[in-house]
């Protein structure tokens, strides 16, 4: 037989050779002991973790004639048919290309005979995410109700494309990222095996780049035992990945630290002939300000990152000279430029703009500076306490005296607004106005002018002052009511009579005469306005034509039924809020 990947030759053949997946083998060696073998399972988690390597052991398991402890004998004739695939009763299923209905029609079609040899006839479907629509919905009778001699092993490394009738037919079972130290020992143990040294650094390198997935590891190590050396070492990894050291990596960081844009230019030129990968790269060069970031916010940094005593002193060192959103910045920078890299054809381009643009970057100007100076103009907006134009200097005098008066003058329009809180917002509020009249007062030669709403308004309706109406417009603002304090905007108010205000939208804006006739809504405003007033008040809306008609109105006799009504809300000590349409 010809040679062999070390990660089929190390493929684990019991339970107890399987890496780091301990929750699932304890579960499914039970399963083997007291014989509760369920019909189907879902294998889900990342690539190399043993998903197909624990379903096969499994199916030996189930079907060997003399099970020890739970794991397969290997032995007998059933295990050694099923390791030479000689046994037809256990069959594996690569979904990825047999993916159609009719493939698994096939399935139905088969499962009703009975084993040949074994116990249980067992399918294996590998990726079984790639299934069709069609395929899934015909595996779904099949999955809940298959014959008592079938069991079904579902291998997936995105469980979140599957169904959720086929993920409830199933007993699912997550296998996890092996850690670092998991397959570095694991490393060592097979470079022993195989008398071969490998360094210690060297073999934590190649589980790192392994991100989790112990064949890929394994791969690795098999790529770098080609190189013929008698010993593994740090350099000869970086060799066969690919990839570049801490080392360089620091010096480029020290580069951007002081913005020494032809020191990057170099050493980006130096990475591209030494035929390196510039999006692995970037990756590293992330991964590298992670571990800086992390040395800037963690007490014990040698907990969480990988690297050598010397190599984490440098990071320390090199996260001290740099601010937090500095990091931040920059990762944030690399996570859209190795982004970008996948669909670049000129990824040393990319690179080296982004660079630059880095050292360009002016640190000194934070978001944070931002958004306080935009809080601080609000506040000063909303007090009025800031400086005016250059052309209304002269009118400031006069604002400023109707201001302070108006804190008292304000308040008493019919008992709305006593209070000397409100005075200070009228205040604000008559300065606009005024703001305003004196600058329509220099565009017309200094003659007063009236505004097209004062024109429009009728003596005869006694309309609450603007300045009124926004104090309780303001109020519905605090207390939270924005949607109904946008649909009053362009509302006014009018006294109707003893207790009734009226709500004037203009004609064209029935929509917010709708929402704001809601009983909610009318119930809030009410309240503001007899909060405001010392009483209680209620309110009508209309429109802007029947004004008059509403004026006009007196307070009419409530009927019968409204006279009962009220008297056994009042009774019962409950809110009754009548609307009239």
């Amino acid at each position: 037989m010809g040679y062999l990947a070390l990660y089929r030759k190390w493929r684990p053949t019991v339970f107890e050779d399987v890496v780091e997946q301990e929750h699932v083998v304890r579960t499914l060696k039970n399963s083997v002991k007291t014989q509760r073998i369920a019909h189907a399972y879902l294998f889900c988690g990342t690539r190399g973790t043993g998903k197909t390597s624990v379903a096969r052991i499994f199916a030996r398991a189930i079907n060997c004639l003399n099970p020890i402890d739970g794991n397969p004998c290997n032995e007998c004739a059933i295990c050694k048919g099923i390791l030479t695939s000689s046994i037809m009763d256990v069959v594996e299923i690569d979904a990825a290309s047999n993916n159609s209905v009719d493939n698994i029609r096939e399935i139905r079609d088969e499962i009703i005979y009975t084993p040949s040899q074994a116990k249980y006839k067992v399918y294996i479907i590998d990726e079984v995410h790639m299934l069709s629509t069609g395929a899934f919905n015909a595996l779904l009778k099949t999955l809940e109700e298959p014959p008592p001699h079938v069991v079904f092993f579902l291998a997936t490394t995105e469980a979140h494309k599957l169904p959720a009738t086929i993920l409830s037919r199933c007993q699912r079972f997550d296998f996890r990222r092996i850690t670092v130290d998991g397959i570095v020992k694991h490393i060592m143990k097979i470079a022993e095996s195989n008398n071969i040294k490998i360094q210690s650094e060297a073999a934590r390198l190649i589980a790192r780049m392994s991100d989790g997935a112990l064949r890929d590891a394994l791969s690795i190590l098999d790529q770098c035992i080609s190189l013929g050396k008698d010993e593994i070492t740090y350099d000869d990894v970086l060799l066969v990945v690919g990839v570049v050291d801490n080392t360089f990596i620091s010096k480029i960081v020290d580069a951007l630290n002081q913005k020494n844009v032809n020191l990057l230019l170099e050493y980006v030129d130096r990475l591209v002939m030494e035929g390196k990968d510039v999006t692995q790269f970037v990756a590293d060069l992330i991964l590298y300000f992670r571990n800086l970031l992390i040395c800037k916010t963690v007490k014990n940094p040698a907990d969480i990152i990988e690297a050598s005593s010397d190599m984490l002193d440098k990071m320390k060192e090199q996260s001290s000279q740099m601010d937090q959103d500095v990091i931040i910045f920059i990762i944030k920078e690399l996570s859209e430029l190795e982004s970008d890299l996948k669909w670049s054809t000129h990824p040393r381009i990319l690179l080296e703009v982004a660079l630059m643009k880095i050292c360009k970057y002016d640190f000194n100007i934070k978001e944070n500076d931002i958004y306080e100076r935009l809080t601080i103009l609000e506040k000063k907006i909303e007090s009025g306490n800031f400086p005016l134009p250059a052309g209304l200097q002269e009118g400031r005098s006069d604002l400023s005296y109707v201001s302070a008066a108006n804190g008292m003058a304000v308040g008493g329009i019919s008992g709305l607004g006593t209070k000397a809180e409100d005075g200070a917002t009228a205040s604000s509020a008559v300065k606009e106005e005024k703001t305003a009249s004196y600058e329509v007062k220099q565009k017309n030669g200094g003659k007063q002018v009236k505004t097209q709403d004062e024109k429009d308004q009728n003596p005869a309706v006694k309309y609450i002052p603007d300045e009124k109406w926004k104090l309780i417009l303001n109020e519905l603002k605090k207390s939270g009511r924005m949607a109904l304090y946008t649909n009053l905007l362009d509302s006014k108010a009018v006294y109707l009579n003893d207790g009734v205000i009226g709500i004037v939208f203009e004609s064209s804006n029935c929509i917010n005469k709708i929402f704001v006739s809601k009983p909610e809504n009318v119930e809030a405003l009410q309240l503001i306005i007899s909060k405001k007033a010392g009483r209680e008040i209620r309110i009508k809306c209309i429109d802007q034509d029947s004004i008059m008609d509403a004026v006009g109105q007196k307070n009419e006799p409530k009927d019968e039924f409204i006279e009962k009504v009220s008297e056994v809300a009042k009774k019962l000590e409950v809110p009754l809020n009548i609307i009239e349409e």
